[in-house]
């Protein structure tokens, strides 16, 4: 049997962590941060909604402690030449729900998730007894991270469609 702390024993009983892939700034990818990118921090400094942090002199959104705004700053800042294009989409980031932890599926009215999202991919059913159900329209949704931030439950993660959903990091 394996020896485990007291904090490893409560939490998921010693579960692994589960490594998933950082998120990556709006206009830019994973080869193009590994090809490109020197760890300037220029990016960083620039964000206004300072959910812009730098590990391995590489830089990732933080999930959960603000949204983007997609003021395209961090672009602007970059001193390298292709590591950010604007004429694409921001990136292929969506929320997902956890509907088995969400507040509604345990009978508690709550509607944070869908009052925080401003395009409204975010959508509040009442039909659903007895509380409710969130219901999201990936098409809708920019993956911003509002709703991250905004559930007391941490019931959504981002979803990249070719990757596995993005853990609260």
């Amino acid at each position: 049997m394996a020896n485990l702390s007291r904090r490893a024993f409560f939490t998921r009983l010693g579960a692994a962590p589960q490594v998933v892939a950082p998120v990556r700034p709006p206009w830019t990818t994973e080869t193009r941060v590994e090809e490109k990118c020197t760890g300037c921090f220029e990016c960083v400094k620039a964000c206004p909604e300072s959910i812009l942090f730098s590990a391995d002199n590489r830089p990732y959104i933080k999930t959960g402690v603000g949204e983007c705004t997609f003021c395209e700053e961090c672009a602007k800042a970059c001193p390298e030449e292709d590591l950010f294009d604007l004429t694409v989409a921001p990136w292929r980031l969506t929320a997902e729900i956890q509907q088995e932890a969400c507040l509604l599926d345990k009978g508690v009215s709550c509607q944070a998730c869908t009052d925080s999202c401003d395009p409204r991919a975010l959508r509040f059913d009442m039909r659903v007894a007895p509380t409710g159900k969130i219901h999201l329209d990936a098409e809708q949704c920019n993956g911003c991270g509002a709703c991250l931030v905004s559930c007391p439950v941490d019931a959504l993660t981002f979803n990249d469609q070719s990757r596995e959903s993005l853990a609260n990091a």
